[in-house]
């Protein structure tokens, strides 16, 4: 009996998802992205790593992290663990790294699958985020083809602006964005060669590249303290100016305790 934590539709495009990327072309795009991440995980430590993603091959193995867990969403998993990629099954704060692999492109809810990666995620720990860019010459081409509903172009590929905006509500600051595979989806890229560790996308890294990968660092929160308005009274040593009357009437000014100038004696002697 397989087990599955998603619908019937969900289930057929992870399918071909997984069955594309054994193709040469898809074949190709994996290792383009594993020699990202390879120049990208060692940089950075902690004590758990987890991965979503919608294939089964591990892509953690340059990560210095010493526990692993990929979540599968059937029981094709790797592990063995199945769990919704909304409703994962760790505590707040606990993971040192999330890689979310493609999810965001295909998941009917890619908010709150973010809300619940920043759930879990240590504060200054990191969200790595790999995904197809809409914005560029394969995004274009999937946009015109459509209609044809097969993966991977059935997809709802999400801009990498509009993703950063989503991460800095969450409290994420943008660490990097690094973009590779410039040419149109052919089949004639080969499957032992990467453009990324020949060094073309290294280089140029411009914004219309195929895939995406985006770091992300949880920032911690903080709560300014707001200090309580004390209303204070005046106080006694300043004395303001105050007139006296004398006996007969005209009034006269009494110095101010301040002035640096000895105040006369206004006092009249009691008769």
């Amino acid at each position: 009996m397989s087990v599955s934590v998603l619908s019937k539709e969900s289930t057929s495009t992870l399918h071909g998802l997984r069955q594309w990327f054994t193709s040469p072309l898809g074949d190709y795009v994996f290792a383009t992205e594993s020699a990202m991440l390879e120049q990208l995980l060692p940089e950075f430590f902690g004590y758990h790593l987890v991965q979503l993603s919608v294939q089964n091959r591990p892509l953690s193995q340059s990560s210095q992290i010493y526990h692993k867990v990929c979540v599968g969403l059937d029981d094709v998993a790797l592990n063995g663990l199945i769990a919704a990629p909304e409703k994962l099954p760790f505590a707040r704060d606990s993971i040192d790294l999330v890689l979310l692999h493609h999810l965001l492109d295909y998941i009917e809810s890619p908010q709150e699958l973010l809300r619940e990666a920043a759930r879990v995620t240590l504060p200054m720990g990191h969200l790595v985020i790999i995904g197809f860019n809409p914005s560029s010459l394969w995004g274009a081409w999937w946009a015109l083809t459509k209609f044809l509903k097969d993966s991977p172009r059935n997809g709802r590929f999400i801009r990498t602006g509009r993703l950063m905006d989503w991460l800095n509500l969450l409290n994420f600051k943008i660490d990097r964005v690094q973009y590779a595979i410039y040419g149109l989806p052919s089949g004639k890229y080969s499957e032992h060669i990467s453009d990324y560790s020949q060094g073309l996308s290294r280089n140029l890294n411009l914004p219309i590249g195929s895939i995406y990968v985006i770091v992300a660092k949880k920032q911690v929160s903080t709560l300014t303290p707001i200090s309580p308005q004390w209303k204070t009274s005046r106080s006694f040593g300043r004395l303001s100016l105050v007139r006296s009357v004398r006996h007969d009437g005209t009034s006269a000014t009494i110095a101010d305790s301040t002035d640096k100038k000895p105040a006369r004696d206004l006092q009249r002697p009691w008769i």
